[in-house]
């Protein structure tokens, strides 16, 4: 039985609960219209049978002994109007009496069907008596209708009173049976009626017990795990079970316990494997996460994709960064080497000068020699001829030098140009390593400004010497010249004294040019000084740099990723 209860349906239990009051208060209801009606019968039977019957006897028996006073009124009558007035009163009353007893044979059943008999016999008889006596009385023989009164209308009238004792005796006791009964049926219907109630009410406590503690039991259950649920512990255990709500209600709250352990253990693998590094991490139970479980799934895949990528392409640039500072690396280390040698050939340059320097200030401190001995030039002119050939041997190493310091300018040159392209390929490679390339980066563009510096002093000095080369050319001319003026020298002092002014002039000239060039050229050992120690830094840059890249690829290497299984 409980077992039947506890698979039906809650709304099932509830109208079983309802439905035991219903029927209790039906069967209760029905049970006090059926009691009521049978006391309302019983009651409506004493009321409009056995009280109306003895009040109807008591009124005959009081009409009669009416009739039997207004008899002898009217023979005891002491004048005509009170005879006639008792005479009226007995025919009203005897009136009266065919009433109550016409009355009396309405409310008579067959029991009593024999006293109505015997009471209307014995009245016809007295009403016989009676007119028997009137008509003696009108006739003036008094006393032999008194005989009448005292004589037979006297055995009737105790005839007719018996009968109406018997009739009122019969009714009464009749009303007290009926009254007994009522008051029985009373008695029985109150103990029917308790007992119906106690009776429904048993059932209905029975049932309510079942019913609530089939609904308290699992709803305290599902409260528990719920609790249980929401303070974030999984370790439920719900064991009802049942075909109703509740049973349903458990089963799903079973199945989303089920579900969230496999979710989370499910989530805590994946966070599990990508803490370790491994981003190739997916769900083993995809088909759990259904409805709005499904965006946690989507969201966790798109983390582990999103970090992966990152991880990924810091992995491929790591990779590109390695590479470029070992590029930059070897270039500022050719660019250190590079650096050295020319700084080693401006120190040569710087030499060479600082000699031709020397010997363009002697060549003016001879030509100034000259031009105050051209008064004596005449006398001396054998060792002045002499001299002359020293000095065009001397112009002669000047172009020489010349020639060389050309060279080593066009060797700066290229040194410079190379500088600067080296400096170009550090600053391209330093953009591609993006924010870890900043600093090489200023690195590199410090040295492209000292290689184009560099180019500007060497192409100063290349016009310097260009301008010393076409003084030593002039100074070559005005040798010869002046050789050939020594030749000619007999043609007058005069000439020779104004080209040997000549000479001064040029000389003069040539030593401010010479000065120039020397002036340049430290200019030019200052630069390649400096480009020699920033090489020397970039290349320590670069190789800090290039450990740091690698650094960071080991790092990066630590982690499992999609699209790059290859590598590790």
């Amino acid at each position: 039985m409980i077992n039947f209860i506890r698979n039906l349906r809650i709304r099932l239990k509830l109208y079983i609960l309802i439905g035991v009051a219903l029927i209790g208060m039906l069967v209760i209801g029905g049970m006090s219209f059926l009691l009521m009606g049978r006391l309302n019968e019983k009651t409506d039977d004493i009321s409009t049978s056995w009280l109306p019957s003895v009040d109807t006897g008591r009124d005959m028996a009081a009409t009669l002994s009416n009739v039997r006073l207004n008899e002898l009124g009217y023979l005891t009558a002491i004048s005509d109007e009170t005879a006639e007035s008792s005479l009226q009163y007995i025919e009203k009353e005897k009136s009266e009496m065919d009433t109550l007893l016409a009355k009396y044979e309405s409310l008579i059943d067959a029991e009593e069907e024999e006293f109505y008999n015997t009471a209307m016999d014995i009245w016809t008889q007295y009403r016989q008596a009676d007119e028997e006596l009137t008509a003696l009385a009108k006739q003036g023989r008094v006393d032999e209708a008194r005989a009448v009164l005292e004589g037979e209308c006297v055995e009737l009238y105790n005839s007719l009173n018996s009968a109406f004792d018997e009739i009122i005796t019969y009714n009464t006791k009749g009303s007290a049976a009926e009254t007994e009964e009522s008051a029985r049926l009373y008695r029985n219907a109150t103990i029917i009626l308790a007992a119906i109630i106690l009776v429904i009410i048993l059932i209905g406590v029975f049932f309510s017990f079942v019913v609530i503690r089939l609904i308290k039991m699992p709803i305290s259950e599902i409260e528990n795990a719920a609790l249980k649920m929401a303070e974030g512990d999984l370790d439920i255990e719900i064991s009802y079970t049942s075909k109703d709500e509740l049973g349903v209600l458990s089963a799903q709250m079973r199945k989303l316990v089920r579900k969230l352990q496999v979710i989370i253990d499910d989530e805590n693998k994946f966070l599990a494997k990508m803490a370790s590094g491994d981003f190739t991490v997916d769900s083993v139970c995809e088909e759990e996460y259904t409805g709005g479980f499904y965006p946690l799934l989507v969201s966790f895949r798109s983390i582990a994709a999103k970090l992966n990528d990152t991880l990924l392409q810091i992995s491929e640039s790591s990779v590109q960064v390695a590479n470029s500072s070992d590029q930059v690396s070897s270039g500022a280390q050719a660019l250190s080497q590079g650096a050295t040698e020319q700084a080693s050939s401006v120190e040569e340059l710087a030499a060479t000068i600082n000699e031709i320097s020397e010997k363009v200030k002697q060549n003016a401190e001879s030509a100034h020699q000259a031009n105050t001995m051209a008064d004596t030039v005449s006398a001396e002119m054998n060792t002045s001829n002499e001299k002359m050939q020293h000095m065009i041997q001397a112009m002669n190493d000047i172009s020489s030098s010349s020639s060389e310091i050309g060279k080593i300018i066009k060797t700066i040159e290229d040194i410079a140009f190379q500088t600067n392209i080296l400096a170009l390929n550090a600053a391209v490679e330093a953009a591609r390593a993006g924010a870890a390339g900043k600093g090489f980066a200023v690195v590199a563009d410090e040295v492209r400004n000292l290689a184009s510096k560099s180019a500007e002093a060497s192409k100063s000095t290349s016009a310097l010497i260009e301008n010393s080369l076409k003084a030593v050319e002039n100074g070559t001319q005005i040798a010869d010249e002046t050789a050939q003026s020594l030749l000619q020298a007999v043609n007058g002092v005069n000439e020779m004294t104004g080209i040997i002014s000549q000479i001064s002039e040029a000389s003069s000239n040539q030593a401010s040019a010479v000065s120039q060039i020397t002036m340049g050229i430290d200019q030019i050992s200052s630069v390649v000084q400096t480009n020699s120690a920033t090489a020397q830094e970039s290349a320590a840059a670069s190789e800090e740099l290039s450990s740091q890249s690698q650094l960071m690829k080991n790092l990066v290497e630590r982690f499992k990723l999609k699209g790059n299984l290859s590598r590790h």
